[in-house]
């Protein structure tokens, strides 16, 4: 199943460095304006919680793969609702109307956005997910935890705020992820 849009317009006032976010400001004459672009995945969180589409800025001429890239991680969470992403004019900017499902809880959207960096460099004729799913530092410094979270345990319990900060830089043993990341039926038997 890909999720690749139609084509639609962005204007924006300068060039945004590829990894960054934009929410747009407003939607004139068929076209969408965004003015602030967000190069810190912290602080598009803010941004991003209610965010309906979003603009993405990432090497020319990866926005297929990147879309084909989440393919495979919605497939592997089993999502009905899925992130759809399209083109724009700009051939360096993207358009992702993200799924619900990780807009939902704060752990969530800030992986999201380390996956949105590692989907850069996932390239479709060499199917080379793997490598590209750990190729951002974020990633790689918490892949045992990315590797528990794409096996259904998609909920987080703990108290920090961001993927990285609870995650980055440490091992875990299943025990502790267990605790840390939950299967999301186990949340509603709970409540």
């Amino acid at each position: 199943m890909n999720n690749f849009g139609d084509m639609i317009y962005v204007d924006s006032i300068y060039r945004p460095a590829i990894g960054s976010f934009g929410k747009p400001r407003s939607y004139n004459d068929g076209r969408y304006v965004v003015s602030t672009w967000y190069n810190c995945r912290e602080i598009w969180h803010n941004q991003m919680h209610n965010a309906k589409i979003f603009f993405y800025s990432h090497p020319v001429a990866r926005n297929k793969s990147i879309s084909v890239f989440f393919d495979k991680i919605e497939d592997k969470l089993n999502l009905d609702r899925r992130t759809i992403f399209g083109p724009t004019q700009k051939k360096s900017i993207l358009y992702v109307k993200p799924s619900k499902w990780w807009l939902r809880y704060a752990m969530r959207r800030s992986l999201f956005t380390i996956l949105m960096r590692s989907s850069c460099s996932f390239d479709i004729s060499l199917n080379n997910f793997k490598e590209a799913l750990f190729s951002d530092s974020y990633a790689l410094k918490s892949k045992t935890a990315i590797e528990y979270f794409l096996n259904g345990n998609t909920v987080y319990t703990g108290k920090k705020r961001g993927w990285y900060k609870q995650f980055g830089d440490k091992e875990f043993d299943d025990l502790i992820l267990s605790q840390l990341l939950i299967p999301e039926m186990k949340k509603i038997v709970k409540s």
